[in-house]
């Protein structure tokens, strides 16, 4: 006999459960140059290390933050929390893929 707990079946592995999982949810993360001042807050908070220090010098003349891995945002929006000077945007791409 089968008894059902929460989701799975108890005896289901972990793995077997997780193949039903929704589809992964894709971001685009931008860093507004006119704005970022070079802190690299976004760096330090950012658990999924989206952005990194960049070479490239911007209106104000700080060295920027930059965009290195966009693939890995999970939307968590933490860069929005702690930057300072609301230089960077997280928004939710349509269907997913782009």
């Amino acid at each position: 006999m089968t008894v059902k707990a929460s989701t799975r079946l108890v005896g289901e592995t972990i793995s077997e459960a997780k193949k039903t999982e929704r589809p992964k949810r894709r971001f685009r993360v931008e860093i507004n140059e006119k704005l970022c001042k070079g802190c690299y807050i976004c760096v330090r908070y950012c658990p999924m290390g989206v952005f990194a220090e960049s070479k490239e010098i911007g209106e104000l003349g700080y060295n920027l933050a930059k965009v290195a891995f966009p693939e890995k945002c999970t939307g968590c929006k933490l860069c929005l929390l702690y930057c300072p000077d609301l230089a960077t945007a997280v928004d939710e791409e349509e269907g997913g893929k782009k």
